[in-house]
């Protein structure tokens, strides 16, 4: 009998997938505003002028969802001297060479530098976004550099997500269950996240 782990709280899920689906709304809706050919997707959400009125109320969740996350994970998320080391071997890691990479805690290298980079685009996306969201209450210059970091921090989001998404499923298989029933395998925790595993057999 495959032997499973508790990896994540119904918490943390709930709020991994509130920040998930409301950045994909978002993404989705503001392509639409973007892209004239994209307009249909508004579709989603009621059509334009649905969208229009809720895509800064979905932010103003999504920004709440991204405090939680904050508070959650952020104690967890600073890089140590092993972490340092797993990146050098990042390449390795790519490949399923994983005798070659330094053994991960419950959080690898990589996975806290996308936490960081995700934390710090959200910020800016949310914050630009309040700017756009009352455009009477502010200068035209202002507006047209929030614009401008609004859209790069969503495509650079939407960039980490694709992969996140990949490396969550097609790469690792086993990694996107955790945060659907919030269990791993004990196999996937050896082999992804060694120190973590020893720390879980310690309990």
């Amino acid at each position: 009998m495959t032997q499973l782990l508790n990896r994540f709280t119904y918490l943390e899920r709930l709020v991994h997938w509130l920040v998930g689906v409301t950045f994909v709304i978002l993404l989705l809706t503001g392509a639409a505003f973007s892209y004239p050919s994209l307009f249909w997707l508004t579709a989603l959400v009621g059509g334009g002028a649905a969208a229009r009125v809720l895509h800064p109320w979905i932010g103003v969740v999504f920004g709440v969802g991204i405090v939680f996350m904050l508070a959650l994970w952020i104690r967890d998320m600073f890089l140590d001297d092993q972490d340092w080391r797993w990146l050098g071997a990042v390449r390795d890691y790519a490949a399923h060479r994983h005798d070659e990479v330094p053994p991960a805690g419950k959080y690898n290298a990589g996975q806290k530098v996308f936490f960081w980079a995700q934390g710090l685009l959200a910020i800016v996306f949310v914050a630009t976004g309040v700017f756009l969201w009352m455009p009477d209450r502010f200068s035209s210059s202002l507006l047209s550099i929030s614009r401008l970091l609004h859209y790069a921090a969503a495509l650079g989001g939407g960039l980490l997500l694709i992969v996140h998404v990949y490396l969550g499923t097609v790469a690792y298989p086993g990694t996107a269950r955790g945060m659907i029933d919030g269990k791993v395998t004990r196999r996937w925790a050896a082999m992804h996240h060694p120190r973590w595993d020893e720390d879980q057999s310690r309990l």
